[in-house]
């Protein structure tokens, strides 16, 4: 019937649509292109019909398509300008200054890495950093109040191996390390080295161990406390050589370090920007370093495996994330900004001077080396039996 009264209807009287292609932009997405066919659909019963009530009722049916034809014309146009709205956003960002939650104190080898890299982000960005020191549990307070924050680019923190780490031994967190954060960028990474007081009778790791074996229970390491990289290497080094070695906590390096040097306790692992200056002002006894390939900030000491302990390899890394669902474009923006801070004379400079090895690199490869460590230190911990998860 509706072909009927179509066609008993004259050609000058009927009101026409415009075809769907002629709406959907080829840059339209085939959702966008869906909706508006579904829209033209909906009406097209009313186009070529004539209203029973005459001349009046033709005037308000081609008034009521004109009208629609223009809604839809500019849905399809908005539609179409949707995809650039990232791009929009990204040249806007950031409008303000950025919070960067740091997970360790001020003064230490990584805060002050962190604020120079974020000196050279913020005045290519546009927009300054806040660096927040948030030390405590093993990071979890930073990355908690991290993981809560909204995911528009003003909240951002600095992850490292303690990461992991702290996933795979603290019992109870309240986030989700695998799900609650949106990887940005490694920026370095470097070794731990294991240091000893000078007047212990151990110049190599082979002595530290024989000396452990001598006197079971004799000797012992600092480390940072419950949940933290340097407890879990401690627990590492006891089960891989197997030793009886004690170990004390501290509230951070520059404390452990102090008590080592003092003699206080017999020795600890640390990282490089903790350990070269004291090693190279004769305070602190370097032994060995704990990646695969020796340090180019201290080629004269062993790797681990040189030193005839196997399967006792530690990296440090360091890198940028915010909250999870934080925007490509954005992401894509600080990504950029970070590899270019890197490239810094400055940062060169600095991060050699600390051990360190600047990385850079995508959000996929920072992301996958997450997925890998997080695998790599919940089985370690239970192999030092320390695992809280």
């Amino acid at each position: 019937m509706r072909e009927a009264a179509a066609a008993a209807v004259p050609e000058s009287r009927r009101v026409r649509l415009p075809p769907a292609r002629n709406l959907v932009s080829p840059d339209s997405s085939p959702a966008s292109a869906a909706l508006v066919r579904g829209l033209l659909h909906s009406r097209s019963d009313m186009s070529g019909q004539e209203r029973p009530d005459g001349g009046a009722g033709r005037q308000r049916a081609e008034r009521t398509m004109r009208l629609t034809t223009a809604a839809l014309a500019l849905v399809s146009t908005l539609l179409t300008l949707l995809p650039g709205l990232g791009q929009a956003r990204a040249e806007t960002y950031p409008a303000r200054p950025i919070r960067m939650v740091v997970p360790f104190p001020a003064g230490g080898g990584a805060d002050v890495l962190v604020r120079l890299l974020t000196r050279h982000m913020g005045e290519e960005l546009g927009a300054p950093f806040v660096i927040v020191n948030q030390p405590g549990a093993g990071g979890a307070i930073a990355f908690e109040q991290v993981a809560k924050a909204a995911p528009d680019g003003y909240t951002l923190t600095w992850i490292s191996t303690a990461f992991p780490v702290m996933a795979a031994t603290i019992p109870t967190l309240a986030f989700d390390p695998a799900k609650d954060f949106t990887p940005v960028a490694q920026a370095t990474q470097s070794p731990f080295v294991l240091v000893v007081n000078p007047q212990l009778p151990a110049r190599s790791v082979g002595e530290l161990v024989a000396l452990a074996k001598q006197k079971p229970g004799t000797l012992n390491f600092a480390h940072n406390g419950g949940g933290t990289l340097t407890k879990l290497a401690v627990g590492l080094f006891r089960q891989t050589a197997d030793i009886d070695i004690g170990d004390v906590s501290y509230r951070g390096d520059n404390f452990s370090s102090a008590d080592v040097v003092a003699g206080h306790v017999q020795g600890m692992f640390t990282s490089s920007p903790v350990a070269l200056p004291h090693i190279g002002a004769g305070r602190l006894r370097g032994l060995a370093v704990t990646s695969a390939a020796r340090s180019p900030a201290a080629p004269d000491l062993p790797t681990m495996a040189e030193a005839g302990v196997r399967d006792f390899t530690i990296v440090i890394w360091h890198g940028l994330a915010g909250p999870a669902g934080l925007p490509r474009d954005i992401v894509d923006r600080l990504n950029a900004s970070l590899n270019t801070a890197l490239a810094q004379p400055d940062i060169v400079s600095h991060t050699r001077d600390l051990g360190s090895e600047r990385v850079g690199g995508t959000p996929e490869a920072f992301a996958a080396l997450i997925r890998q460590e997080l695998a790599f230190w919940s089985a370690a911990a239970k192999r030092a039996g320390v695992a809280g998860r």
